[in-house]
This record gives structure tokens, C-alpha cells and sequence, in this order.
């Protein structure tokens, strides 16, 4: 990509590379970022994709030259040990959140003494246990920095990285971890303290128990912890789909059974940042012929924090459609979320998806959530919103599929559960035999032709961390000739028309 120079007066952003930094010089570069694009997008990180989305004039800077571009202006330093297990990364971006000073790992505190920079915090300093300090800190800082989102960075094992940090100091928010069990009183003090119906950016130990939480509280996980370069793509930037696909031209055909391919997991906005085009299912079926319709579940919140990115998969379809992942504007369990906030939350939902251009809504519970009249009279809030047309539910325990192709109807539009899954129960892609994917293609073939019935209509669920497109091909193309291939948005419209239900 050519983006060396100046154009007509614009100053260039600065390109930092990455491939050669230790990992305590990349944590220093996204701190570095985090600070200095509090004041406009100067710093950009090239890493994973990220140049990809890049259009503006650039500058390539070691991270030495960018230190002595913009380290003199920043106003003091604070100090952290990088080290797995050691919270003391989040005390420093929650204080230059609150501060704009620049954090520094220790070890490279050396480099930075030319600048002469005080060091206005150095998180040694603050004792106790994991929570306790960053309580503290929190505290300390909590009257300087902003209620209307969190950042949640887990701070031990393969999970321990600097990426988004970046974010959370540029706009000003606290960035911390609280580990399921031990931690639970200090994370609801945070989430108390928060603002409700608000994004919490990262991701946790234990994704079950922690959306659980947030629920309850009105609030949503947006998976992100190797985002990187939220501080200068993010900006509200509505995206449109290249192809959107007309529904109401498809006549249904009493010998067909429909069925919509939609692949999982589209709430993950690092993935689509990183690997979606590349080597993840995606790239895989756009670098072959694309010959069957699918749809694919996409954050509507990357038209906000990544626009890009996702103007860059949008660009890419051939045969795709996509629709709003999990659970509308973030990932939540909206059965159990407090009802009286869900009107608001709708709303979100609703004016995030018109911003990427999407109609459809997937939904993730437990079935467990759904009777007693509760899925239909919280569906109602969604369902009353001009832009969602609908709906598709993954239904736990039994890997999206528990709901066994149910539909339930609010206002008219069909919220269908998911009836077969494509995801291999030990979660292993090295396990998945042809012979497990024989007994799908019989599943699927099984089912009967009846367009006036739910029985003649399947969501097929694809789980993109244990298929590839050969297992995914290997299905589709086993499939008998009465199974017609359709959009998710296909599929709801054919439902819509041809099943009766109450309007």
C-alpha cells in the first residue's frame, strides 16, 4: 500500500511497525498511542490488518522517533511492571485515562529519561491484591474519567496482551479485571458506579459467568481484547452493504424445504478486524466460487469503533448477506437483562444496525429464558423497532440448537430458533470426521417440504472455530434437491409470508 508523504497540507499520521518490538516496546507504543490520539488520530500501530483499513497519509516511525515526536508533550509518566499475572498494566492505563500521562513499562523507563518526564505514578506503590488495587486506583481516578463504557482486560495467562488499552486512555474510560469468584463484589461496585446500558470493551475468564453479570445490570460485552487501533479508526461512519438481498422476490415452492446458512460467532469484533478476510472462514470461502447463498453474523458496533473493517468484509461478499450478531448493539442475555432498560437497549440496537446497514437480529440465551411468555413480551421491544425485520435465536445448552427450529412471534416478524448446528460437540476441529458431517447432511435431508409451517424452515448454524469450508462445502453440496439454499433475510421473508401467525 503507497501512503509515504504529505497530501495537500495534511500532516501525515505515524506509522508505528511492530514486527521487531519486544513485547514490554509494544506495550509502551499502544500507551504511546493511547495518549497522543486523545488529541485527534496521529498515531496509528502497524499490526495484524489494521493497514489494511488505512486511507490517510502515513508516516513509518520506529517507536524511538515517535517517542521524541510526541513524548516531550505528554506531562508526566506512569510506571507498571509488564508481566503476566500482574494487574499493575491496568492501574497505569485507568491513571492515564484519567490524567493523559504516558505509561511505561519499567523496564523501559531508561529510554524515556531524555525527555524529562516526571514520574507521576508508579503502580509498585499501590499494595494489596489483585482488586484491592485496582480499586484503589479506580477510587483515586474514578471523578476523572467517564461512565459510559468499561474496559475489561484480563491480566493473567495467554489472555495477558496490551492490545486496546489504547482506547480506553484516549477516551478517557477505566480499564480493569476482575476475576470470576474473588472478584465479584469489586466488578458489581464498578458496574454500579457505571452508567447503565453500556459497552464493556474486552473480554473475561469466564464468558458464561461474566455476561451473566452485565446482564443483570443492564450492560453488554463487546469481544475485543486484541483489538488494536480503537483510538484512531473509531468514529461513527455508517457502512453499507454491497449486496443486500430483495426478499420479497422469492416465491415460495410448496416441494422446497428452506434453509439458511448463518455463520456464529459475528459479535467478535477483533476477528473481524483480524483474520476475517485472511485465513478465517470468510476469506476461505470469498477465495473460492461462492456458488451457495450464506450469511454471516457481524458487531454493528464496528461501523463505530472499526468502520473499515467492516466496510472492507462488506466489500468482499460475493454471495453473503449479513446480519447483527449477538445480542444486537453487544453481546448480552437479553431474557434475563432488567426489562424495564430493554426499550432503550432496542433502541440502540435498532440505530446501530441501521449505521451498519443490517435487518436481521441473532439472539443467544438459554432456552431455559424463553417460556412463560417471557421470550415473546421482551421480543416486543426489538420487534416494535422498523429496522430489525426479525430474528434468529441460538439457543443453549445444546450448542444454539436447544430451541429445535421454533418460532416465535412478536408484531408479526418471525424469530426463528436455530434447528440444526454445525459445530462438532468436542469443539475440535481436528475431531470433525466425515462421518459426523454424513450425519448432519441426513439431519438436513430429512427435513420435509411444508412452506405453510415451521417444519419447512431451517436456521443451520455454523460455528466457525470448529469448520472450515471444506467441511462447510462438504455439507451443502450432499444436500438432497428438495433443500433450497437461501439468505437468513430470505428466510424470514418466505416465514413471514407463507406461515400463518398473528399480526
Amino acid at each position: 500500500m503507497s501512503g509515504e508523504g504529505v497530501l495537500s497540507g495534511a500532516a501525515p499520521v505515524c506509522l508505528i511497525g511492530t514486527e521487531t518490538l519486544s513485547p514490554e516496546e509494544l506495550a509502551l507504543a499502544v500507551f504511546l498511542q493511547g495518549a497522543v490520539n486523545r488529541g485527534g488520530k496521529k498515531i496509528c500501530l502497524d499490526i495484524d490488518r489494521y493497514t489494511d483499513y488505512l486511507t490517510l497519509p502515513y508516516r513509518r516511525m520506529r517507536l524511538a522517533e515517535a517517542l521524541d515526536a510526541f513524548a516531550p508533550d505528554l506531562p508526566a509518566l506512569a510506571v507498571f511492571d509488564y508481566a503476566e499475572g500482574d494487574v499493575s498494566i491496568n492501574l497505569a492505563a485507568a491513571v492515564c485515562a484519567a490524567e493523559g500521562y504516558l505509561g511505561v513499562p519499567r523496564l523501559q523507563l531508561p529510554s524515556l529519561g531524555k525527555y524529562g518526564l516526571p514520574v507521576a505514578f508508579d503502580a509498585a506503590d499501590v499494595r494489596g491484591g489483585d482488586a484491592e488495587r485496582q480499586r484503589t486506583v479506580w477510587l483515586r481516578c474514578r471523578g476523572k474519567l467517564r461512565r459510559d463504557c468499561l474496559f475489561h482486560q484480563v491480566t493473567e495467562g495467554e489472555a495477558y496482551r496490551p492490545h486496546l488499552r489504547d482506547a480506553a486512555i484516549a477516551c478517557g474510560a477505566f480499564t480493569f479485571f476482575a476475576k470470576t469468584g474473588e472478584d465479584n463484589a469489586f466488578l458489581e461496585e464498578v458496574l454500579g458506579w457505571a452508567e447503565r446500558g453500556i459497552p464493556v470493551y474486552g473480554w473475561t475468564d469466564n464468558e458464561i459467568a461474566f455476561v451473566r453479570t452485565l446482564s443483570r445490570f443492564g450492560d453488554y460485552v463487546v469481544p475485543s481484547d486484541w483489538s488494536c487501533n480503537h483510538s484512531f479508526f473509531g468514529g461513527e461512519a455508517p457502512v453499507r452493504q454491497r449486496q443486500h438481498c430483495v426478499p420479497a422476490k422469492i416465491k415460495a415452492d410448496p416441494r422446497k424445504h428452506y434453509l439458511a446458512v448463518v455463520v456464529s460467532d459475528g459479535d467478535n469484533v477483533q476477528w473481524l478486524e483480524r483474520n476475517f478476510l485472511g485465513d478465517g472462514l470468510f476469506g476461505q470461502r470469498t477465495a473460492g466460487a461462492c456458488s451457495r447463498k450464506m450469511s454471516w453474523t457481524a458487531p454493528p458496533l464496528l461501523a463505530r469503533i472499526c468502520p473499515p473493517a467492516l466496510g472492507k468484509a462488506y466489500a468482499a461478499a460475493k454471495n453473503d448477506t449479513f446480519v447483527c450478531g449477538v445480542s444486537g448493539i453487544g453481546y448480552t442475555n437479553c431474557m434475563t437483562y432488567p426489562e424495564e432498560l430493554l426499550p432503550h437497549y432496542a433502541e440502540q440496537t435498532a440505530q446501530a444496525m441501521r449505521e451498519a446497514d443490517l435487518h436481521v437480529l441473532a439472539l443467544l440465551d438459554n432456552v431455559a429464558h424463553t417460556g412463560g411468555g417471557n421470550a415473546e413480551r421482551r421480543l416486543a421491544y426489538f420487534s416494535a423497532q422498523e429496522q430489525i425485520e426479525g430474528g434468529i435465536w441460538q439457543l443453549d445448552p445444546d450448542r444454539y440448537e436447544s430451541g429445535k427450529g421454533k418460532i416465535f412471534w412478536s408484531n408479526g416478524k418471525p424469530f426463528v430458533s436455530v434447528g440444526v448446528s454445525l459445530w462438532h460437540p468436542s469443539c475440535d476441529p481436528a475431531k470433525v470426521t466425515d462421518e459426523w458431517l454424513d450425519g448432519i447432511v441426513r439431519q438436513l435431508n430429512a427435513r420435509q417440504a411444508d412452506i405453510h409451517s415451521e417444519c419447512g424452515y431451517t436456521f443451520l448454524n455454523v460455528h466457525p472455530w470448529t469448520m472450515d469450508m471444506r467441511r462447510v462445502d462438504y455439507v451443502l453440496s450432499r444436500l438432497a434437491p428438495h433443500i433450497e439454499v437461501v439468505y437468513a433475510e430470505e428466510l424470514l421473508a418466505l416465514i413471514r409470508e407463507n406461515v400463518p401467525h398473528a399480526v
